[in-house]
């Protein structure tokens, strides 16, 4: 084989790479179903390399039976990419209703055959009579129905991963390494490159070649960073939730049986306290959270509002970088669905702010010790329960408009001149009220 460009480099070293990605994500065990599933679209890819250079080189002309052998293959990017999201979004008991989304894959296949059957002669001529854009209407229609098809389906995936990246807001205290942000960018990505296909259809400029190297690049970067990811866990999957969703089931029916409504002991509650109600969760509970039967009343949210507060004073469950909504919620003896509305009512805030306001709070107060050294900053935030560097950063960020460093600066600064003393000199810092409480948590 004759390489006459860069483009032919191009589509030989990416056949090779995508036999070397199918394998890495194939073998790999964490995200297992939703690796093996981004291994197909990058088997094609990898196909559809090989299959550019064997018309690029002219081996076509000699050999004609390959030609017209990939021609469905773009009917399988869409629902597959939508598979892989939503394998990394949720846990579906069964699979097998989801393979119904490579239907139409399969239907284009079987209309398809009779041409890939075709002598090599006829097959040279409907080649070239389709490069000069003369489509039989069914031809054309089928080529619309696989584009449209295809930017349904990438919108579906955007769609479950903002939905999964909402849910996890809400459910996990550090979710810079699985908020799948990266996806989310691709797959708009990916979407862009997906239109400029459509209307490469009836452009008379030829951007095709363009366009299907940029998305064998871009299939290429979400291949290698899936096979990077961690392992993800759906928000409400893990055992915190389903042993919380146990309880208020087992309390739900206990209660029903003697005729009363469902209730929920909050541990620490003064005696003759109105229990909060309890909810079920359902057994395929949606990663966001819903308060499903009964709602709080205004007396048992500012209840179990005060056991929070309390418990962050006591026993600082913040710091942990792990903390979820469901081992929050275990701890105080509510649903998650349950602490959920509490902080949406009392705080008007997610879990994942607040718990990272408690954090900010903390570290705000550690700060203003003035024989900290700057490199000790970091470690003062992973004590504090950042999870990372970039999350300490942004979430200080995102509640004080400062880096820890500037917020220091400033606060050294600012104390040092009320004292009547030089900038820099130890201020007198009093102990620290808590890192939460209901008026820094509702601003």
């Amino acid at each position: 084989m004759r390489l006459s460009s860069w483009f032919d480099v191009v589509y030989l070293l990416g056949t090779a790479q995508g036999l070397l990605t199918f394998a890495l994500l194939w073998a790999r065990r964490q995200n297992r179903t939703a690796n093996r599933i981004l291994a197909f679209p990058i088997a094609a890819i990898s196909a559809s390399c090989a299959y550019v250079l064997y018309l690029r080189s002219g081996a076509f002309r000699s050999d004609p039976r390959w030609l017209l052998a990939i021609d469905t293959l773009p009917a399988l990017y869409g629902p597959l990419f939508y598979l892989y999201a939503l394998a990394l979004t949720s846990r579906p008991r069964r699979w097998g209703p989801r393979l119904l989304h490579l239907v139409p894959f399969a239907l284009y296949t079987l209309y398809d055959i009779p041409r890939f059957l075709l002598p090599g002669e006829e097959k040279l001529a409907l080649m070239a009579r389709e490069a000069r854009g003369e489509l039989a209407w069914d031809q054309a229609l089928w080529q619309w129905g696989v584009e449209l098809q295809g930017l349904g389906y990438l919108v579906a995936a955007l769609w479950a991963v903002r939905r999964y990246r909402a849910a996890v807001a809400g459910e996990f205290s550090n979710e810079d390494r699985i908020n799948l942000r990266w996806l989310q960018r691709l797959l708009g990505s990916l979407l862009v490159l997906w239109l400029g296909s459509m209307f490469a259809r009836i452009s008379p400029v030829p951007v095709l070649g363009y366009l299907h190297t940029a998305l064998m690049v871009l299939v290429y970067v979400i291949a290698y960073r899936g096979a990077s990811e961690p392992q993800v866990a759906p928000p409400g999957d893990g055992p915190e939730t389903r042993a919380s969703a146990a309880a208020a089931s087992a309390a739900e029916a206990h209660e029903a049986s003697r005729g009363e409504g469902p209730a929920i002991a909050v541990p620490g509650a003064p005696d003759g306290a109105e229990p909060a109600p309890a909810a079920a969760t359902s057994a395929e509970a949606r990663p966001a959270i819903k308060y499903q039967k009964t709602r709080l009343k205004e007396s048992q949210v500012a209840q179990i509002a005060s056991q929070l507060v309390a418990l962050f004073e006591r026993e600082t469950p913040y710091r942990d970088p792990d903390l979820t909504l469901s081992a929050l919620a275990q701890r105080l003896g509510v649903p998650p669905y349950h602490l959920s509305q509490v902080l949406n009512d009392r705080f008007g805030k997610s879990f994942h702010d607040v718990v990272n306001l408690a954090r900010v709070e903390e570290l705000k107060r550690r700060l203003l010790d003035r024989d900290l050294p700057a490199e000790k900053i970091l470690a003062l935030g992973l004590a504090c329960g950042f999870s990372s560097k970039s999350t300490l950063n942004a979430n200080f960020k995102k509640h004080t408009g400062l880096t820890p460093t500037q917020f220091r600066d400033r606060e050294l600064a600012r104390r040092g001149a009320a004292q009547g003393a030089p900038p820099g000199a130890p201020p007198e810092v009093s102990r620290a009220v808590l890192a939460v409480d209901h008026h820094r948590l509702g601003r």
